[in-house]
């Protein structure tokens, strides 16, 4: 399946809205400080499969001076996620799993801990 950059952007924010929603307040608070952004694709060394990416320090590593970090991103890739569905409602279902997964990492879960949640 394949829409406009536009499209996908929509969609991805508004799943990213619902999801913040469902996050208790404090940690709503920390996640609305991730930056998300939208590349169309992974550059090749990152592997052409890649879904999404965290950048940053997950919660759990932060310590009382670690006030000069650069912003936490989560970046989702468009092509690979479009490849993983047939129709806009399983795009939406991989868009919302991978964001969650990020999220996951944002707050310090690793990649097993993330498949024993259901969320790998």
């Amino acid at each position: 399946m394949r829409l406009s950059g536009e499209r996908f952007e929509e969609l991805t924010f508004a799943i990213a809205k619902e999801i913040l929603a469902t996050l208790p307040p404090d940690l709503r608070a920390e996640a609305e400080t991730v930056m998300l952004e939208i590349e169309e694709a992974p550059a090749p060394e990152q592997g052409r499969n890649l879904l999404g990416l965290y950048e940053g320090v997950p919660l759990v590593e932060r310590h009382a001076d670690s006030t000069l970090l650069q912003p936490d991103r989560i970046t989702l890739f468009q092509r690979p996620l479009e490849a993983m569905a047939r129709t806009e409602a399983e795009l939406r279902r991989q868009i919302r799993r991978t964001l969650i997964h990020e999220l996951g990492h944002f707050f310090g879960f690793d990649e097993d801990e993330l498949r024993r949640r259901g969320w790998g």
